[in-house]
């Protein structure tokens, strides 16, 4: 899996585009300022595109020519980010770092997705957003961008469980058009969230 991340991210072209998401962008002015973490974040469309609204951005992902992207990309937007290599699989989260922890489009298999998500509330501050959007399951039939495997694509239900706790500022599941890079192309049907924790 780290092999063809790695070789997707290593052209020169932008597989995702330079764009950062739409939803992220929508929804970046409720987000506080403060310690933002990207995780899965690829080549950096999202992570550059905070650090432009004035955050203090770390990129986690675990592509060596993912995080040379995200690099790239900073200093042709004036921005910086920090990069880190890590396999979510594996990595440790510290206790009640982070304002806001964005997750755009990183797929995983149940284990390491569950892992991920207690990692996250872990090391979210109390206050803290966890924003994200995913495909669901239903993504399979559209065929316009995400894994091919079902058991990497998100079920919005067991999301909502295991954010019971937090209060839900947003939550949509349903169509949504995206058109980033050559990877997402046209109508989709995602999962997007946004938690506080309280």
């Amino acid at each position: 899996m780290k092999n063809h991340w790695d070789d997707r991210f290593s052209s020169q072209d932008y597989y995702y585009g330079k764009e950062p998401n739409a939803f992220l962008v929508e929804v970046q002015k409720n987000i506080p300022k403060g310690n933002v973490l990207c995780i899965a974040e690829g080549e950096g469309r999202n992570s550059v595109f905070l650090a432009s609204k004035g955050y203090d951005v770390t990129a986690w992902d675990f592509a060596p020519s993912g995080l040379d992207k995200i690099k790239k990309l900073a200093v042709e937007q004036g921005v910086k980010v920090k990069t880190e290599l890590h396999d979510l699989a594996d990595v440790e989260w510290e206790e009640e770092k982070w304002d806001a922890i964005v997750h755009i489009f990183g797929h995983f298999s149940k284990p390491v997705f569950d892992r991920t998500m207690e990692g996250v509330q872990n090391s979210l501050k109390p206050g803290g957003y966890y924003v994200s959007e995913l495909y669901t399951k239903e993504q399979l039939r559209y065929g316009t961008g995400g894994p091919g495997n079902p058991e990497l694509l998100c079920d919005p239900k067991s999301l909502m469980e295991k954010f019971d706790e937090y209060f839900f500022q947003h939550f949509y599941v349903g169509e949504t058009e995206r058109y980033e890079g050559i990877g997402h192309s046209g109508l989709a049907h995602v999962v997007q969230s946004v938690f506080i924790k309280r």
